[in-house]
């Protein structure tokens, strides 16, 4: 397997190479790595940890820091929120049934669904 030692010290050596059936993709043909067809599962303390990482990469580079969720009232970023979203296609369940990063994000700006967060923006957008 080509790799640095610290990436193939990952791995038990053994005379064909390297094992990695403790991987949790599969390896491909070519040897790239692919998952099962279904998007990654995110939980919403994976979430929250993209979230967060997010939030500090933007104050190390900007010096500034983002406001926080709004998830009551009709404060504009709220609003600005709700518009973007409730423009966007794609299903708020994956195939297993797990809610999807935009049904995350919605449920943590307040809104249960794309219809409530369009009828929030219809009803409080400025222009």
């Amino acid at each position: 397997m080509p790799g640095t030692h610290k990436q193939n010290s990952m791995f038990k050596k053994s005379d064909r190479g390297y094992d990695q059936s403790g991987h949790p993709f599969a390896v491909t043909s070519c040897g790239r790595r692919r998952d099962d067809g279904s998007p990654i599962a995110i939980t919403n303390a994976s979430y929250e940890k993209s979230n967060a990482k997010m939030r500090s990469k933007y104050k190390s580079e900007t010096g500034k820091t983002l406001g926080s969720r709004q998830t009551s009232g009709k404060g504009s970023r709220r609003v600005s929120f709700a518009c973007r979203f409730a423009g966007m296609k794609g299903p708020m369940k994956d195939s297993k049934g797990r809610d999807t990063r935009k049904a995350i994000a919605l449920k943590k700006w307040g809104f249960g669904s794309v219809g409530a967060a369009s009828k929030f923006c219809r009803a409080n957008k400025k222009s």
